[in-house]
């Protein structure tokens, strides 16, 4: 019996680190909800100026960086990939909406990103 025991409790401990590592590898993983946009004027994003159109919109983690990326609704293909902060909210967004700032030349400027479903704000990082 003490052996089946102490059989079962090695095994049990040989799992934890395989668990750790797993969890650890995972913790800085994230992606929110995809989300279609429609940007009825040009929009600065980043460097780049998006026409009017529709855009899917995602906030994405790539190493230890967070990223706005921006898709062509249509083909999914990458139009801009921006640096974003996540600031938590008090409740969860309801509709999917995104705030601008004129620019001295008159042009939008994205300035953060709230998806429907999060409960967290995605603010751009801007130079």
């Amino acid at each position: 019996m003490k052996k089946l025991f102490a059989a079962f409790a090695l095994v049990a401990l040989s799992l934890l680190p395989a668990r750790a590592i797993a969890q650890a590898s995972h913790d800085h993983l994230y992606a929110s909800p995809k989300t279609t946009v429609n940007v009825s004027q040009a929009l600065v994003v980043g460097t780049t100026t998006l026409k009017p159109g529709d855009y899917k919109f995602q906030c994405r983690t790539f190493g230890d960086q967070t990223f706005l990326v921006i898709t062509n609704a249509d083909t999914g293909k990458e139009i801009v990939r921006v640096p974003c902060v996540r600031e938590t909210l008090d409740g969860v967004v309801t509709e999917t909406e995104f705030r601008t700032l004129a620019r001295a030349d008159g042009q939008r400027i994205l300035v953060n990103v709230r998806i429907k479903g999060e409960s967290v704000v995605h603010n751009l990082v801007i130079d």
